[in-house]
Parts: C-alpha cells; sequence; structure tokens
C-alpha cells in the first residue's frame, strides 16, 4: 500500500492508474464531499478522514496544528453519546491510525468485549397450524379447515438472537471482514463473528432493522449501544465498492467544523445549569429584492447560552471557530468579530465569544473593540493536548469564570 498525506482544504491529484477506479466509486457514492476535476480531486471545505483507492491510500489530517484525525472521531463519538474512557485509551494509542482503520478497530474491540459478557436475545412470538398443542391456542382464529386438517392455531414464545440488533452487528462484521487486512483484526473477527454466525440477515433489511433496534430500551450487556453505535457508523458512513469481493475503493470521510461546533455545544451543554442551544432554523435579519425576486438573509448562531425567544435575547453568544490559532495573530479575524458583534447585537447578550481548538494551555482573551466598548468580547480555547475528561472541565471552568457564571 502505498499512503499519501495531505491536509484538508488541499487537493490531490491522480495517477491516471487510479483515474477510472475513482470515477466508479464516485458514481456508485453520490453524496461523497468531493468531485474530480480532469485528473486532480477537489475536496469539499472541512474534508478530513481517508480515502482508499486500489492500493493508494489518501489520509486527509486537520490543518490545525498538532491535532489528529483521532482528535475529530473522538468528537465525533462525544456527540453521538459513544465515547468510553476504553475508548478514549485506544485512540490515544493508535494514534498513528487512519480515521477508517481507527473506527474498525474500535468497533472490533468493543464487540470482543460485548461476546464475552454475552449476547443477548430476545422472546418473540410465533404463530403456527400445528396438530401438536403448546403455547396459547388462537379460538377465535380456528377456522372448518384446520378442524378437517386436524390443525389449530397456536401461539408461543420462543428466544431467538434473531433480533434486529443483532443483525445490525451482524452486518457491520461481514462488511469489515472485507475490510479488514491487519492480523489482529482478522483474529478478533474470527472471534467475534464466531457468536453471530447462526444469525440470518441481508442487508437491503438495513433501514427497517435501524428503525426496528429503537423498540429495544434496556440491554442488560451494557456494551450493546456503543457496539450499536459503532456498527451504524461502519454501515452508514464507511463506504467501499466491490470487485470479485475485493475492495477496490473505501472512504471514511468526515467534516472538522462541524464536528467541533457541535463537540462544543455538548461539552456546554453537559456542564452548564442554563439553557445551551441552537435554532433548528436560522431566524430573518432582512431581505432584499432585485427586480420581482425577493431574497432572504438569516443567521444562526452556533451557541446561545440561556435563551428567551420570547424577547428573543440570549446572556450569552459563542461561536465555535475551528481555525489554527497557534499563531496568535490568527484570533479574532475580523469578518469572524463583525459576526460576533451582530449577533450580540441582535441578541441583545452581555458576553460573546470565539471558541477555538488549540494545543497547549491558553487563558480566555479580552477583545477590546474600539467602537463597541459596551460589549464583553472573549477568545477561549479548548486544550487538545489534555485527556477528554480533563479537557472539559478545564473549558467548562474557563467559561463559567470568565462569564461569571454560578454552579
Amino acid at each position: 500500500m502505498s499512503v499519501i498525506n495531505i491536509y484538508e482544504n488541499s487537493s490531490y491529484t491522480l495517477d491516471k492508474r487510479y483515474i477510472n477506479e475513482f470515477k466508479q466509486f464516485l458514481d456508485d457514492n453520490k453524496d461523497l464531499p468531493m468531485i474530480l476535476q480532469g485528473e486532480t480531486i477537489i475536496f469539499d471545505n472541512y474534508t478530513i478522514g481517508s480515502i482508499r483507492i486500489k492500493d493508494l491510500i489518501i489520509n486527509i489530517q486537520p490543518r490545525i496544528s498538532k491535532l489528529s484525525s483521532n482528535h475529530y472521531l473522538e468528537m465525533q463519538l462525544y456527540n453521538e453519546g459513544l465515547l468510553s474512557d476504553k475508548i478514549s485509551s485506544l485512540l490515544g494509542e493508535n494514534e498513528s491510525f487512519g480515521i477508517q482503520e481507527n473506527l474498525i478497530d474500535l468497533f472490533l474491540q468493543e464487540a470482543f468485549v460485548l461476546v464475552n459478557h454475552g449476547v443477548e436475545g430476545d422472546f418473540v412470538k410465533v404463530k403456527e397450524e400445528t396438530n401438536q398443542i403448546r403455547g396459547k391456542i388462537l379460538v377465535n382464529q380456528i377456522s372448518p379447515i384446520n378442524l378437517f386438517q386436524d390443525k389449530i392455531p397456536i401461539e408461543y414464545e420462543v428466544h431467538t438472537l434473531n433480533t434486529p440488533y443483532n443483525k445490525i452487528i451482524k452486518l457491520a462484521m461481514d462488511k469489515v471482514r472485507i475490510l479488514t487486512r491487519k492480523g489482529k483484526h482478522i483474529k478478533l473477527h474470527a472471534l467475534v463473528n464466531s457468536y453471530f454466525d447462526e444469525i440470518d440477515v441481508d442487508i437491503t433489511d438495513l433501514t427497517l432493522l435501524l428503525q426496528q433496534k429503537e423498540d429495544k430500551i434496556h440491554f442488560e450487556n451494557e456494551k450493546y449501544p456503543i457496539v450499536l453505535g459503532l456498527a451504524e457508523k461502519i454501515l452508514k458512513d464507511l463506504k467501499m465498492n466491490l470487485k470479485s469481493n475485493q475492495v477496490t475503493s473505501s472512504s471514511y470521510l468526515v467534516n472538522s467544523n462541524n464536528l467541533f461546533e457541535k463537540y462544543v455545544r455538548k461539552v456546554l451543554s453537559k456542564h452548564i445549569k442554563l439553557n445551551v442551544t441552537k435554532w433548528d432554523k436560522a431566524k430573518k435579519m432582512g431581505k432584499f429584492k432585485v427586480g420581482t425576486d425577493e431574497y432572504i438573509k438569516s443567521y444562526s448562531p452556533d451557541i446561545m447560552i440561556d435563551y428567551h425567544n420570547d424577547t428573543n435575547s440570549a446572556f450569552a453568544v459563542l461561536d465555535a471557530k475551528n481555525k489554527d490559532i497557534s499563531n496568535h495573530n490568527k484570533i479574532g479575524e475580523l469578518s469572524d468579530l463583525y459576526q460576533l458583534l451582530f449577533y450580540c447585537y441582535a441578541l441583545n447578550s452581555s458576553y460573546g465569544g470565539l471558541i477555538y481548538p488549540s494545543y497547549g494551555s491558553l487563558q480566555p482573551i479580552r477583545i477590546n473593540i474600539d467602537s463597541f466598548k459596551e460589549t464583553n468580547l472573549f477568545a477561549f480555547s479548548v486544550d487538545f493536548s489534555k485527556p477528554i475528561k480533563e479537557r472539559n472541565t478545564i473549558f467548562v471552568d474557563l467559561i463559567k469564570n470568565t462569564l461569571h457564571l454560578i454552579n
């Protein structure tokens, strides 16, 4: 395998031997965040992750200094409630893995723990017409034909592992089997898959299975929610093409900006008593006409603390900026400040803040704007050199102390 490392918001020119295969991959996966112009792959802004085309692997690394794709995978898992102390530890150990490789590694390791704790099943009702009485006789469904055949309709319960949640794991195991190349993963797959061998499922059932699994509210085995979440990501977000049952192309790509924004909002919402929100739909701020055509302009802050819909006001407005501030001169770019000032004005906010990822400790910075002395603006950072629990605690404490929030 040939491994190429590039940074997000850049492009990559393919060797001619990969063009046809890559075109086929794009044709079969219409929602991928990239296009091919001639022989050059143009990625959507803020796309990170990995792509495999035949024997070529392209790893798209974050543009933020010292942050790896694993940091963003960690944020994604945290946002979706799939992160555990063990997973955080594994991500730290496997810093050199690509994001796709790490997702597969996490799934297999967590699935191995799951089967060691015990695969769960459910009791399901079975109806049949028989001359052997067991279970409940369905009296109101007896017909003359039943009696003529010396059979009656009955209903009874059986225990089965053929449940929606086990079928989802089985489908993910089937997909991983094709993608797996490492000896460690092949061994783990064989051990785990032996517990799901008898489960019968087809990939065309996936949409229905994902709906049905929501009916299962409680698991005795606490690993099920995490393994199911990882399985769903493998089935929905990890794309691949096959030829003669061999992987010719695959990808796992995410938007770094969206992940950072959701991560910051979730951290604050979990640790601040005041309501932390974002609108479901942007609000109109103005409009204009060109001829008979009317154009609407709208806005939607990333994070609002203690927002009140009746007065359209918020105590504080924060904007997540997934930008590299290792050069401190990049803090508070003019367009970002204009945007934040507008948010504060529109929502009558006492405080405004820009939030950046960083690698290393950086205390909150007060930003003084000469023409807007009445507005309290700050720059905050999230220190990714720290483990996630410590990182989150430090970040929230800085926000609380700066905005004078009381626990």
